[in-house]
């Protein structure tokens, strides 16, 4: 038969040492968060969190890519400061956010330009020409359609092969060397069997040697701007010009439409 009284004694000595741990445990989470250093923490993370931006859809067709937010995880970073005890931006731990409207959940839709936060533009070229090439020497990023004889180039590639026969070459030849971005160029808003899975876009502005005078001025942060290939060395180093005016980096397509800060 049971001992009555030992067993309320073991349940009294059990509890104790619950609430024991309980208490340890919340006098803990109190010294941490009163420490100084997590003090500054706190503070810093009311400046460095951001906010995520949602994607903005028009016409259930086209989409704008939207930016994933951030914010300081306390703990972790409070771990890492606390080695040495002293403040550091390096040592600051993330938690991204994806936007509640996502490119990620949205890829049927095609991309009409980068977001304007990007403060950055990107320039499409029909194929490896004098341009692309200036522009390679210059170190400048660019991205260029391939077809069935250009997909061995150093530049980043567009998937836009319409000869199936040939394309798996051209993919293979692109997962081999890490180019192949999986974006697919759409004309007419017609979308080819060979773009499934892959970001569609379409261009915001194309630049040829007869509008470049009056498109110049268009040119705004998350551009994805066409260049003709009517256009001569000298227009390239007037729109190269316009960019820097406007304060605008040129970089990768896959980039301008990247959701990541």
């Amino acid at each position: 038969m049971i001992n009555i009284k030992k067993y309320f004694q073991y349940l009294g000595l059990l509890g104790i040492c619950c609430l024991s741990f309980y208490y340890t445990e919340r006098v803990a989470l109190y010294v941490k968060n009163m420490n100084p250093l997590m003090q500054e923490i706190k503070d810093v993370s009311k400046i460095k969190n951001i906010s995520p931006v949602n994607s903005i859809i028009y016409d259930n067709t086209y989409i704008i890519p939207g930016l994933e937010g951030q914010e300081i995880n306390l703990d972790k970073s409070f771990y890492q400061m606390n080695k040495n005890n002293t403040y550091s931006d390096s040592a600051l731990v993330f938690n991204f956010i994806k936007p509640t409207i996502s490119l990620e959940t949205n890829k049927d839709k095609i991309i009409i330009r980068g977001n304007k936060d990007k403060n950055s533009v990107s320039l499409i070229f029909e194929k490896i020409s004098n341009l692309t090439r200036y522009l390679h020497q210059q170190d400048y990023l660019v991205n260029h359609l391939i077809n069935e004889e250009e997909y061995n180039s150093n530049y980043e590639l567009i998937n836009n092969s319409n000869l199936k026969k040939t394309y798996q070459n051209i993919e293979e030849y692109l997962n081999k060397n890490n180019l192949n971005k999986n974006l697919c160029l759409v004309k007419n808003n017609k979308i080819s069997n060979l773009c499934k899975d892959k970001y569609l876009f379409k261009p915001s502005l194309i630049i040829t040697h007869s509008n470049i005078s009056t498109n110049l001025n268009k040119i705004k942060s998350g551009e994805i701007i066409l260049v003709k290939d009517s256009l001569s060395l000298s227009e390239l180093n007037l729109l190269l010009n316009q960019i820097k005016y406007q304060g605008l980096n040129i970089i990768p397509l896959s980039e301008l439409i990247s959701e990541s800060r």
